[in-house]
């Protein structure tokens, strides 16, 4: 049956898998190593195909125990690299020759990634969204096209003007952190809503908390600071 790759880790100093940890479908998680001497980890499960198969509200949860794993791999004191949601492998012999194959790649990860988490920042507008655009003129109508037209560049500039201020906002929150925080991703909608993702060493998460929760947002954006997780904006292992 199929090989079920939940992340990959440094290899600990001594054993850290959690006694009884299970996974999608109860499976057993077991570790596996590969590079040389060992050099990294991968927490593993064997599934059968069906399960892999899932649809709709199955898969949705198999997603959330995937992360489960995942997030007791970061309670291990390490920092694991996430695979992607439906990473496997013919078997465990497939899994650790693809590892193999990317060891350089995945030990450049691993080493950026150590001893750091993401930290997810949400910067929601106040205001509301730019609303959708009413139906579409009649064609009868005279200058139902120009009309149309102009609708559409007055939206396009609404909403690259939320981009613009949202954006500005995401670099001042990165200007207050960039002293202790690894990297940054950052993603924006046409909503305005922008979500930025630090890397920050466990040293510095306190301090990246405080610091944050003493920035004004003013009054046209909140922000939202969620809680450490593991790194899955940074790194996604995973089959290609």
């Amino acid at each position: 049956m199929p090989t079920y790759l939940y992340c990959v880790l440094a290899p600990p100093k001594a054993e850290q898998l959690p006694l009884g940890l299970t996974g999608i479908a109860d499976a057993p998680v077991r570790a596996l190593t590969s590079g040389d001497g060992g050099a990294m980890e991968a927490w593993v499960a064997t599934i059968d195909n069906s399960t892999l198969r899932a649809r709709g509200r199955a898969l949705a949860r198999q997603a959330l125990v995937h992360n489960e794993v995942v997030n007791a791999a970061l309670g291990t004191g390490r920092t694991p690299a996430p695979a992607r949601y439906g990473s496997h492998f013919a078997d465990d012999a497939a899994c650790i020759a693809d590892l193999a194959r990317r060891s350089n790649e995945l030990m450049t990860i691993l080493a950026r990634i150590a001893g750091a988490v993401e930290m997810p920042v949400l910067i929601v507008p106040l205001h509301a969204a730019v609303p959708p655009m009413s139906s579409t003129p009649d064609s009868n109508e005279p200058a139902a096209g120009r009309r149309y037209l102009e609708a559409l560049r007055s939206r396009a500039r609404d909403e690259e003007e939320r981009r613009t201020v949202a954006m500005a906002e995401a670099e001042r929150i990165s200007g207050v952190v960039r002293g202790f925080v690894r990297d940054e991703v950052r993603s924006v909608a046409s909503s305005g809503r922008v979500t930025v993702a630090h890397l920050v060493p466990l040293a510095s998460v306190e301090v990246y908390r405080k610091t944050l929760s003493g920035l004004s947002p003013g009054d046209v954006f909140r922000f939202i600071v969620g809680e450490p997780r593991a790194p899955y904006s940074f790194t996604s292992p995973q089959e290609d």
